[in-house]
């Protein structure tokens, strides 16, 4: 396995061994997050995408949902990470060197001055490497980052319907209760979401006006932002989902 394969073709197969340019295996094998090869490959159960170990926790330590599709990923969001040898072996079969120059490095870093030299000397030549790879995908981080901006101006909410003095549902909770939404989106405008859920979820047909929302006991008006919402009732400094309690009123 290595770039020694003239050409463009697919992987060709030489004797026992599978011959192909390891190009084509980037895209499978790299870490959109910092865009390096993985290291400590972990995966996304709902969705299967793979990230290094340090780069998805450090992400999801402010964020619950994949990097890469925005899956969420709900309340706790490391539950649905996974270490994932299968890639990882596959990343260290490809690229043997970079696992040996780590292992040299961190050998170095434990052994002394002289050794540390040639542990350095090794990661080196490793980040060299790995610079290369990163100029390859450089137009991905760009556009990455273009949609920064955009992620900045999203709200993540939790809707769940309000309880009865028994502390049973007095509405259907809805499959997918997480989602992300605009800073700019309305209340009137989730309340459509909502009652189109219901009848996809529960076959519950119900208006926008006999929709009602509350956050820390306070109703939300229609023509409320969330953005506003966020600032005014949930509070710009907590992190954690925003919280909707829904509630039909069939009266109205």
């Amino acid at each position: 396995m290595g770039d020694g394969v003239d050409g463009e073709g697919e992987a060709k197969l030489e004797g026992s061994d599978v011959v192909f340019q390891t190009k084509h295996m980037n895209q499978h094998l790299i870490c959109s997050l910092c865009m390096g090869y993985l290291r400590d490959a972990n995966t996304v159960t709902e969705c299967l995408h793979t990230f290094c170990k340090v780069c998805i926790y450090k992400h999801l330590a402010e964020y619950s949902f994949c990097p890469t599709c925005e899956v969420s990923l709900g309340p706790t969001p490391k539950d649905r990470i996974r270490s994932d040898r299968a890639i990882q072996n596959i990343v260290d079969k490809v690229f043997p060197h970079f696992a040996r120059e780590e292992a040299a490095a961190e050998k170095a870093y434990k052994g002394g001055s002289e050794s540390a030299k040639g542990g350095s000397d090794a990661t080196k030549e490793s980040e060299a490497k790995r610079r290369k790879v990163m100029q390859t995908v450089k137009d991905k981080r760009k556009e990455k980052d273009k949609d920064a901006a955009a992620v900045a101006n999203k709200i993540c909410l939790t809707l769940f319907p309000s309880l009865d003095e028994k502390g049973e549902h007095k509405v259907p909770r809805l499959l997918q209760p997480y989602l992300r939404s605009s800073v700019d989106a309305t209340v009137k405008q989730h309340k459509l979401y909502l009652s189109k859920k219901l009848a996809e979820d529960h076959n519950m047909k119900v208006a926008i006006g006999e929709v009602e929302f509350v956050v820390k006991g306070n109703v939300l008006r229609n023509e409320m932002t969330f953005g506003d919402v966020w600032k005014q009732l949930w509070g710009v400094d907590d992190n954690s989902h925003l919280a909707v309690e829904y509630s039909i009123n069939k009266e109205k």
